[in-house]
């Protein structure tokens, strides 16, 4: 999710705004719960039926930078999805699609919370033939609260009061063992996402919109 610089109407007219150096005097924070990297296709249906129990799940998506111009996008590589405490890496790239896995992304029963999701929910479909639902997308809905930026970062500040690092974005997600540091970075990314829309369910902010963003 790349991040982009707050536009001149998002400083004058946002609702909820922070500006990029208040974003940079706030505390590090990221995900500090259990992480479980998921190699094979049993190991990750195993993990991907305890996430069928829960409701809601933060999602993320990994790929593979390109750096030519012109040059083909890399499949998904890495497909992130976190509970309270426990964020689950499907090595997606490693694997066929396991069975239970495909459950958790099409059920319209359990929220997947995430950011700018058209882009990832379309190559879902495309690469694994994944009917995404059930998807809530904080971008719909920082649009319609109002919030300056609308990036996952900016939503962070915002409403968690932390600054995500974003260093380890243009990496290689398809490398044969991830380093912790690249763990750590895509589970935040996928914990991040579920606590923000927590935080707006907790401060009332989603009482008029619990339906937008659905897919």
């Amino acid at each position: 999710m790349e991040e982009k610089p707050a536009t001149k109407e998002e400083k004058t007219k946002a609702k909820f705004y922070i500006s990029k150096e208040d974003i940079m005097k706030l505390p590090l924070g990221g995900f500090e719960g259990k992480i479980q990297v998921l190699y094979t296709e049993d190991r990750a249906e195993q993990a991907a039926r305890q996430l069928l129990r829960h409701s809601m799940l933060g999602f993320d998506t990994e790929t593979k930078p390109v750096f030519r111009k012109g040059q083909k996008q890399n499949p998904i590589a890495l497909i992130q999805l976190s509970t309270e405490d426990t964020a689950y890496l499907f090595r997606v790239n490693e694997m066929v699609m396991p069975h239970s896995l495909r459950k958790v992304l099409e059920s319209p029963e359990i929220l997947k919370i995430g950011q700018a999701l058209k882009h990832e929910i379309m190559t879902m479909k495309k690469e694994f033939g994944v009917e995404g639902r059930g998807f809530v997308d904080l971008l719909d809905i920082a649009h319609k609260i109002d919030t300056g930026p609308k990036s996952v970062r900016g939503l962070s500040a915002l409403f968690l009061g932390i600054r995500i690092s974003k260093r380890m974005q243009v990496t290689n997600w398809e490398r044969q063992r991830l380093s912790e540091k690249q763990k750590r970075y895509a589970a935040t990314d996928a914990w991040t996402c579920l606590e923000i829309y927590r935080k707006l369910k907790q401060r009332g902010l989603m009482k008029d919109i619990s339906r937008l963003g659905h897919r």
